[in-house]
């Protein structure tokens, strides 16, 4: 969803005093939206996904996307994370999270390696999309700390999201089990190569909510003392 009017502001210190900083308002003038800011996991650095304003009468496809951008406290520097135009645009990405060695793992619908794998089976080229059909599914991948080789490293023809690095250097993720009988929300693990893809937890663990409500299990975060909070 786009909700224009959003924008990402940093203070100096965790007080309602201390002065704040608009740091995207230069580039939305307040007609954009912000969303899934991370923190990086040492020096001052923020990765979030930001949507500049829409193009008054442009067709969908020529609307900007979400794009990854990093912010730097320090030196007060932001930046796009992906610098080419181009490439920046082949699709929306969101819910970007720093990995231990600087990369940065993400969700997109940009699906390079499914369209190769499509071309090499002497298919047309297109975007999977979920299940119900209404949009391009958002699966895993990784880009440099420089914003080159964005890669895929999930297939899902529903969508994979808000993945976050564990303790054990495998990545942990919200996958949308969408096909025949199946409708919800589980999480999954594996490696940041694309690898060792395995179920964490939820298939048989839905109806655990107030009073037999489902339930499904979202935007996982390791803790300090290894357990999982989704």
């Amino acid at each position: 969803d786009f909700q224009p009017g959003a924008d990402l502001f940093v203070r100096d210190r965790a007080a309602p005093t201390a002065a704040e900083v608009n740091v995207t308002g230069a580039i939305t003038a307040g007609a954009g939206d912000v969303r899934d800011v991370e923190p990086s996991y040492a020096g001052p650095r923020l990765v979030f996904a930001m949507r500049e304003p829409l193009i008054e009468g442009a067709d969908e496809d020529e609307q900007p996307t979400w794009n990854l951008w990093e912010y730097e406290v320090t030196t007060r520097r932001l930046h796009r994370v992906i610098q080419s135009d181009i490439v920046a645009e082949e699709g929306h990405d969101v819910a970007p999270h720093y990995l231990p060695d600087g990369r940065i793992v993400f969700s997109s619908t940009r699906q390079r390696q499914s369209r190769a794998i499509l071309l090499d089976e002497g298919k047309p080229q297109f975007a999977a999309q979920d299940e119900d059909r209404r949009e391009d599914a958002f699966v895993l991948h990784v880009v440099n700390a420089d914003g080159s080789g964005p890669r895929q490293i999930s297939f899902n023809q529903s969508h994979d999201l808000d993945p976050a690095a564990l303790d054990d250097g495998r990545i942990v993720f919200s996958r949308w089990d969408n096909a025949g009988p199946n409708n919800e929300i589980n999480l999954y693990t594996m490696r940041p190569d694309g690898t060792q893809l395995e179920l964490l937890y939820g298939a048989q663990s839905h109806a655990t909510g107030t009073d037999g409500g489902v339930v499904h299990f979202l935007e996982p975060r390791q803790r300090t003392d290894g357990r999982i909070l989704a």
